[in-house]
């Protein structure tokens, strides 16, 4: 089946699904693909930005379109190279970044309007209905899974669970598990958050997981879109649901992110914070101090580029952190 890509949790999953394609979000961090990225941008750009290049590129017959947003700056250049690069068409989601939601409204209704001239297909109330309840039925089994993770003790890891959710990222909704191999665990809770976490993020997420148990997170790549919950099965309910998501750090203020994440911390009992930071991803830089204040919590600042040439320096960080939690004062490790 053809791809339909996107780059943001903003742009409704049911709306892709319902031009009969696979929703496919772009979320790579391969080093070999991002040094294939960088003959496009430069070479400081977003790690996330260069490898999702890369993988466009190479697998650029797979794709019927690209959404796009305004989510940040990078992820705008992005589908801007794409579409230079490439015979792709592509389309750009406004995203706004100020508490809008008229705008969100009308953004909406021209992605549906674009996307039934595209393809040929008029998005009645029937078909939005049903992908509504289809995508619906799957978060809900994706929110009992991460229910698991976040029980105290934790019976399932972030390692299994990021693995789960590659499935329903890219859109193989029919081979998401029901079965997971469980493990109870008494480490130390923490929560993490920042940059998005790449499909192949996996050794680092495990690496974290040797000595930690990561419980809770906000991070794209993870748990955000499965809290999207549509509860009237309309085009006003998608953009209600979607516009009320987890609120992304980028909007400004970006109070309900602070809230969100405040609250979060408390229901999974986290005793401290690992920041997953890109390189180049300066917006997440910028709140680690304001961080530091509104969490009270220990934060572990952990910088990468997808290569795990560091992987060694990784593994002494962590360590230091797990004596910081344990003799708790505050404080950025």
């Amino acid at each position: 089946m053809e791809l339909i890509g996107y780059s943001c949790s903003y742009i409704p999953v049911e709306l892709l699904c319902a031009t009969g394609l696979r929703p496919y979000r772009l979320l790579h961090g391969d080093l070999n693909l991002s040094q294939k990225g960088e003959r496009i941008v430069r070479v400081d750009a977003c790690p996330l930005v260069k490898s999702n290049l890369g993988f466009v590129i190479e697998n650029q017959k797979k794709f019927a379109c690209i959404i796009g947003s305004t989510g940040c700056d990078m992820s705008r250049r992005m589908i801007e190279a794409i579409r230079f690069m490439t015979g792709i068409p592509v389309y750009i989601f406004n995203n706004p970044r100020t508490d809008n939601f008229e705008i969100f409204s009308n953004e909406i209704d021209m992605l549906i309007k674009e996307l039934e001239q595209f393809f040929h297909r008029r998005f009645d109330k029937g078909l939005i209905q049903q992908e509504c309840e289809r995508l619906e039925r799957i978060r809900q089994r994706l929110r009992q899974f991460d229910a698991r993770r976040r029980s105290n003790p934790s019976v399932l890891s972030t390692t299994v669970f990021q693995k789960i959710m590659v499935d329903y990222l890219q859109g193989n909704f029919s081979d998401i598990k029901t079965e997971f191999p469980e493990e109870m665990s008494y480490k130390p809770r923490v929560y993490l958050l920042g940059s998005p976490v790449s499909y192949e993020s996996g050794p680092i997420i495990e690496l974290i997981e040797k000595r930690l148990r990561v419980c809770g997170d906000f991070n794209c790549g993870l748990s955000r879109p499965i809290y999207i919950k549509v509860l009237e099965k309309t085009i006003e309910g998608l953009k209600q649901a979607y516009f009320k998501q987890a609120p992304c750090i980028f909007k400004r203020p970006n109070k309900g992110f602070y809230e969100w994440v405040d609250k979060d911390l408390k229901e999974t009992k986290s005793t401290g914070i690992i920041a997953f930071i890109l390189d180049y991803c300066d917006n997440f830089d910028f709140e680690i101090a304001k961080m530091e204040k509104r969490f009270s919590l220990p934060i572990l600042k952990l910088k990468s580029d997808f290569s795990l040439q560091n992987i060694s320096q990784l593994k002494v960080r962590i360590d230091a952190f797990i004596e910081v939690l344990a003799s708790y004062r505050g404080g950025v490790v």
